[in-house]
């Protein structure tokens, strides 16, 4: 037989066959009350309806977890901005978390077109456009899968179902207002499995290059599933279509009368045939690469296009001043060596229930093994296959999650191809009952069992998985429901197969009941999960912490007092963890962050140099300290809150909170030469190395060994240089007692120790500590302690006159490790500590605590008396990715910033470039000479040249593929 290749087509003889058979059944569902088929509207409100019923009820379309701490905030800063800049590719942001790379916020859709369409809309709020794009995706992906099964020319009720099905996923509904980047690029992933259709069909790859650069740029860390499930896809589409083709060209050979059927031409035409058979095989190899190629390289357009995102994101995760990222032992490389990654595991709760996992019910692990345990030819079967070894192999879960770890979330972009493979079993079964009503009669008994058995037998085998996994961890809540899932489908297909052979339900007119009934369940389960887990935000609620009121007293600070510094809200922990990265203006800058990606520098003084408290489990929620030295060292001037904080005087009573102001505060960046170097830095303990950074800069030692050498002071030894710590800082705070009251009663036990206390606690309690010998006009009361937790996989926290320290359990994948507690807290009026003990068993150990003041106003003022003003504030020049300024210096000395340090920051002293060094052992810092100058300091993102220049590629590319297709399609034979 003759070289076959892939024709292009209007669609696939079968398929058109199997079209026209679909059309004739949505009349039969659809009573023919209507001319077109409305079902794709019917689901977009369908699932509009969804998100009333489980959400608006409730609240707002968003959740108190990432929703309202992220992903609206980030997208509203990303848009002001813009607005302030005119830069549509930014490369810093100045005002989150000290000042931070701006990709290492690239995860919550810095270029998402989504969020970019909102820019043309600047009347509307961001927070009202987030949820209401929101809705619409999770909405237009029951649509566009509904429509995407219909081209695939199934039956009508087999599309209806399967696409309720789709919708009614756990995952889709309760991330959409919860994790938004888990789902919203689903629209274009299904775009994206349409565009594998056309361009198969029809030689056009245009949709598939759109879809995929829409599905990249909404979410990149998704999208690496997604193009594994698109590759998945597309090699089963070849197949297919090469198998139709192939059986379209034999047909043809046949009804020529190209064989000879007798004598020795007819034997001499078996021996040709057999050594065809030979190179047709050779022949569809090459086929298939050449088809792998010219997939490959719409593929590759969309990748190179999105690259302008890619690449500096890639370069702000993995670089040196990245952080908050983890990784399995070894690295990624080490993963492929270790055989654990290789040994075949089921998962069921990667495909059932829970929404951080596919979030279907017992049925989809039904069809999976379904379709590749049924009769059915094995191009058929391929896809189910390929979804096994991805489901099963460990190794596929750690490389899709980035060698992290091997959570389920990653699964997520298979669901559409899961749900797809699960109608195209109902559709098998639907076919196989039009035989069975057929053959009824004439097949064998034995043979009629064991074919029966074969089908039955992938309802047996998730029946056991359900059974064997009812005590893992996370699956102990699902198993109940699992079993009776299962069981539930399981009478349903027995119901559905034997029912009453009348002629009406021995046809395909009668829906697939596991399907109808798994798709109802899923509406059931998604309902009671998302009203479970309680995150949801009340109306009231979502207006306090959106109050307008906030951005006009913040707008009116900035009117009043243009300069650079920090402004930040503190309330309780709802409101801190809300306003971790939220900008009400433009001119605000803060130094809280929240991201999966952040400056390592930033996150280490916070942690481990200044060791602040840590109030949350999440290691990556940098969030508001309510600690007053951190606030002043920071530049914070400004804070709103309830109370008002040590050192800060009221400025402003807007009666819902009131404005506190600073005017010790230090400048962003300043010019000193009141230093010590960071040996001497280190010497020091707590609370004093806090104290220290009041009144004096910290320099590397190899800047003190230089400017020795320079003689711009006298070269000194180690007892001069203790000596040079005296004289510029002495210690305002004394040591001291706290004294928790001992006690054993029921619910309560409180011991003493040698170096602290043993607590055991069954709820949280609060206990009054007594403070023994506190300094002299003793405001500020500090506390260290290192906690030993008895109960290492539940967390646990001390709260001490309101400031928090948590320890999360270790179980916790962002288990933010915080042993050290310390406290610096404004001291009560009777000398005492109100200690909140939270619930569990742990030892406090090596208890200590001092009293004091803050340094004098006078040796503070004297640290930041040469200032550097801004020219035209951050968003003026340089695209709002650099700053210009003047300061006068009276003497040689060093620039001092609380911006922290990372490498690709370029800075120039009147034109001339200048080294950057560590100053406060984590912040930007320079040299800088007696006089006037001007100062330029510019961020350059690494990777964002090369990812312009692959996106430029990208472009041509995608140029090369459309003129070429288009050439291709005027001639008259065009192969693959």
């Amino acid at each position: 037989m003759k070289n076959v290749k892939l024709k292009e087509t209007k669609g696939p003889k079968k398929v058109q066959k199997k079209e026209r058979q679909s059309e004739k059944q949505t009349k039969f569902f659809v009573k023919s009350l209507f001319r077109k088929d409305w079902t794709a509207a019917g689901l977009f409100l369908f699932a509009l309806f969804l998100c009333w019923l489980f959400v608006l009820r409730y609240g707002v379309f968003g959740s108190s977890i990432d929703w309202i701490s992220q992903h609206s905030t980030l997208a509203d800063y990303f848009r002001k901005r813009f607005y302030a800049t005119g830069n549509l590719f930014p490369e810093f942001a100045w005002n989150l978390g000290g000042g931070q790379n701006i990709y290492n916020f690239a995860y919550y859709g810095l270029f998402s077109p989504v969020i970019l369409l909102s820019y043309c809309f600047p009347f509307i709020p961001m927070d009202l456009w987030v949820m209401g794009s929101s809705a619409v995706l999770y909405a237009a992906d029951a649509a566009l899968f509904y429509l995407w099964l219909r081209k695939k020319g199934l039956h009508y009720g087999t599309c209806l179902f399967a696409s309720l099905f789709f919708t009614g996923s756990t995952a889709l509904l309760y991330h959409s207002y919860n994790q938004l980047m888990f789902v919203n690029y689903m629209p274009f992933l299904i775009l994206a499995l349409m565009g594998v259709d056309r361009h198969f069909q029809k030689k056009k790859s245009g949709l598939l290059i759109l879809a995929i650069l829409g599905m990249i740029l909404t979410s990149f860390y998704f999208s690496v599933g997604g193009l594994l499930a698109l590759t998945a896809y597309a090699v089963t589409e070849y197949f297919k279509c090469y198998a139709e083709n192939t059986s379209d060209a034999a047909e043809e050979e046949k009804r020529s009368g190209m064989r000879e059927k007798n004598g020795a031409a007819g034997k001499n035409q078996k021996a040709c045939e057999k050594a065809a058979g030979r190179s047709d095989t050779a022949m569809a190899v090459l086929d298939f690469f050449r088809a792998a190629i010219r997939f490959a390289f719409p593929v590759l357009a969309a990748i190179l296009l999105s690259c302008i995102l890619l690449i500096p994101a890639a370069a702000a995760l993995f670089g040196s001043s990245g952080g908050g990222r983890g990784s399995a032992e070894g690295g990624i490389a080490g993963l492929f060596t270790d055989p654990v990654m290789w040994k075949p595991q089921f998962l069921i709760l990667r495909l059932c229930y829970t929404p951080y996992g596919i979030g279907l019910s017992a049925f989809a692990a039904s069809a999976l093994f379904g379709r590749v345990l049924g009769k059915s030819r094995f191009r058929e079967k391929l896809l189910s296959l390929f979804l096994l070894v991805f489901f099963c192999i460990p190794l596929f879960g750690y490389l899709l999650n980035g060698g992290l770890y091997g959570k389920d979330k990653a699964f997520i972009p298979f669901l559409p191809v899961l749900c797809a493979e699960a109608a195209l079993y109902v559709e098998n079964q639907l076919a196989r009952k039009r035989e069975c009503g057929k053959n009824r009669v004439d097949v064998r008994f034995a043979r009629k069992a064991m074919a029966e058995l074969r089908e039955f037998l992938p309802y047996l085998i998730v029946l056991f998985l359900m059974w064997n996994a009812r005590q893992e961890t996370y699956f102990e809540q699902y198993w109940h429901l699992g079993m009776l899932d299962i069981i539930c489908v399981t009478a349903c297909y027995l119901v559905w197969r034997w029912f009453p052979a009348k002629k009406l339900f021995r046809g395909r007119n009668l829906p697939f009941l596991p399907l109808v009934f798994s798709a109802v369940i899923l509406i059931f389960a998604g309902k009671a999960i998302n009203q479970e887990r309680n995150v949801m935000i009340p109306y009231e609620t979502y207006a306090s912490l959106t109050d307008e009121k906030i951005a006009s007293a913040i707008r009116e600070i900035r009117a009043e007092d243009p300069g650079w510094y920090r402004i930040e809200q503190y309330g309780d922990g709802a409101q801190n963890l809300a306003n971790v990265n939220r900008i009400w203006d433009i001119g605000q800058n803060i130094s809280t962050i929240y991201s999966s990606a952040y400056n390592a520098e930033y996150k280490n003084f916070r942690d481990a140099t200044y060791s602040i408290n840590e109030a949350f489990r999440n290691r990556m929620m940098q969030t508001v300290s309510d600690d007053p030295l951190f606030w002043r060292l920071m530049g914070v001037k400004y804070i709103l809150a309830q109370t008002q904080p040590e050192g800060y005087e009221l400025y402003r009573d807007y009666g819902e909170f009131r404005v506190y102001r600073a005017e010790s505060a230090a400048p962003i960046a300043y010019v000193t030469d009141q230093v010590v170097s960071e040996s001497e830095y280190e010497s020091l303990g707590y609370p004093q190395n806090q104290e220290l950074l009041e009144t004096t800069a910290v320099v590397p030692d190899q800047e003190r060994l230089a400017e020795s050498a320079d003689g711009s002071r006298e070269t000194a030894d180690s007892d001069t240089n203790r000596d040079s710590i005296k004289s510029l800082f002495h210690s305002r705070f004394q040591k001291t007692e706290l004294e928790i009251p001992e006690t054993d009663q029921e619910g309560l036990c409180i011991q003493k120790t040698a170096d602290g206390y043993e607590i055991e606690a069954k709820k949280s309690v609060t206990v009054s500590a007594q403070i023994t010998d506190t300094a002299e006009e003793a405001t500020l009361l500090a506390v260290s302690f290192t906690v030993d937790n008895q109960k290492a996989g539940h967390d646990m926290f001390v709260r001490i006159n309101g400031q928090t320290n948590r320890l999360t359990g270790i179980n916790h994948t962002y288990a933010n490790g915080n042993t050290e507690f310390n406290y610096l807290v404004t001291m009560k009026k009777d000398g005492t500590a109100s200690l909140r003990l939270g619930k569990g068993h742990y030892i406090l150990k090596n208890l200590g605590a001092w009293t004091g003041t803050a340094q004098p106003a006078e040796k503070v003022e004297r640290l930041y008396q040469q200032k550097l003003t801004l020219i035209g504030g951050t968003t003026k020049t340089y695209g709002g990715d650099g700053i210009t300024g003047v300061v006068s210096v009276e003497k040689d000395g060093y620039l001092i910033t609380s911006i922290p340090y990372d490498e690709n920051f370029v800075l120039k002293v009147d034109g001339r470039k200048t080294n950057l060094f560590r100053a406060n052992t984590s912040f930007l810092s320079a040299r800088i000479p007696a006089g006037e100058h001007q100062i330029v300091l510019e961020y350059h993102a690494p990777g964002r040249t090369a990812g312009m220049w692959c996106s430029l590629m990208g472009f041509f590319l995608t140029l090369a593929v459309v003129i070429c297709e288009k050439t291709f399609a005027k001639r008259p034979s065009n192969p693959l």
